[in-house]
């Protein structure tokens, strides 16, 4: 576990929540809240416990930005966009809330369910100290229960802000396998939907630059094509006996979503701003939480996740034509939890 000290998330907590819940507001009552206080399941934070602590590692993100494509007068520029590599090292502190969360029922029972404080600090390697933010957010991860009204699995539930503008919830399943994670391709190409499908969009004029682009020092030149190819990499000649699995996703859509995360769930809420400039509008990541055993029969713990959040900003085609286009921007990690 990370040193309380050192975890800036530490104080905070709901500790004593509970107690508010239980007590009467007159004696004429007392004993309708002691029966509403009755919890029937045990709650706790299931999967989420073994990521209480705070986590560090290295990482790599690509994103494509705008050119101001729209703003400049004339011709359009020739490059629509503009690609951003980056090198990272990660911190991912998770504390627990401290305490049960009510949320009150009226088409089912009342459900109790716990969380934990998240705060993700990303920064990129190869920038001065100083200068090299590139990424802060903060939230919370909740192990929710099943329900009947909605009619719902057990789920987590990640809720997060970012400076840039953005709020969002994405949700999703979970489960245990043995073994390592599977990875499939993160893909960067920019793309359509057509007929609810992902269409690549392959034509030369973006494909040059995601295929030029030049990765930043110690980064493969193959992953800028599928980032996951650097946590494949991480975890080459590991004994990774199980690993927990965790689906999220907000707003997803086809050809980027995890399996059978389908509209509507979760969602994204930015800025006006960010709205019109560069639409972020879908989230979907997946978190593997590995058990990792050294020669010597002893384990630990390593974290690692792939993440995509879509950016929707139109260009102008070489007929003056407004494109809408979908834009990848990906984000992937391998961290450990640092010892207290």
């Amino acid at each position: 576990m990370a040193l309380e000290q050192n975890n800036p998330l530490a104080n905070l907590n709901l500790s004593g929540l509970e107690k508010l819940e239980a007590k009467p507001v007159n004696k004429g009552l007392k004993s309708k809240f002691k029966a509403e206080a009755v919890q029937t399941e045990p709650v706790n934070l299931g999967v989420l416990e073994t990521l209480v602590g705070t986590w560090v590692g290295p990482g790599f993100n690509i994103i494509e930005v705008p050119n101001m494509n729209q703003a400049k007068p004339g011709p359009p520029p020739a490059d629509k966009f503009k690609i951003i590599l980056n090198s990272t090292a990660e911190t991912f502190t998770f504390s627990s809330i401290g305490g049960d969360i009510i949320n009150r029922g009226n088409a089912q029972a009342d459900i109790a369910f716990q969380g934990l404080h998240y705060l993700q600090q990303v920064d990129d390697v190869n920038l001065p100290s100083g200068q090299n933010g590139i990424h802060l957010e903060t939230g919370l991860f909740l192990n929710l229960p099943s329900g009947t009204d909605p009619a719902v699995q057990p789920s987590i539930a990640r809720l997060g802000s970012i400076p840039h503008g953005d709020s969002i919830l994405a949700q999703g399943t979970f489960f245990t396998v043995d073994g390592p994670p599977q990875f499939e391709v993160a893909d960067p190409t920019p793309f359509f939907i057509v007929n609810g499908k992902r269409v690549n969009d392959t034509s030369e004029t973006y494909l040059s630059q995601l295929v030029n682009a030049v990765p930043p020092p110690g980064i493969p030149k193959e992953v800028i094509m599928n980032p996951n190819i650097l946590l494949e990499n991480a975890i080459k000649g590991q004994n990774i006996i199980k690993t927990v699995v965790i689906f999220l996703d907000a707003n997803p859509i086809d050809g980027v979503a995890t399996p059978g995360a389908t509209a509507p769930v979760g969602g994204i809420t930015n800025i006006p701003f960010v709205n019109v400039n560069a639409n972020a509008n879908s989230l979907s990541a997946i978190f593997w939480i590995e058990t990792v055993q050294n020669t010597d029969g002893s384990t630990f713990l390593q974290l690692q996740y792939t993440q995509t959040v879509i950016l929707d900003f139109p260009v102008f085609a070489p007929d003056g034509s407004v494109v809408e286009i979908k834009w990848p921007h990906i984000s992937v990690a391998t961290l450990r939890l640092q010892e207290s």
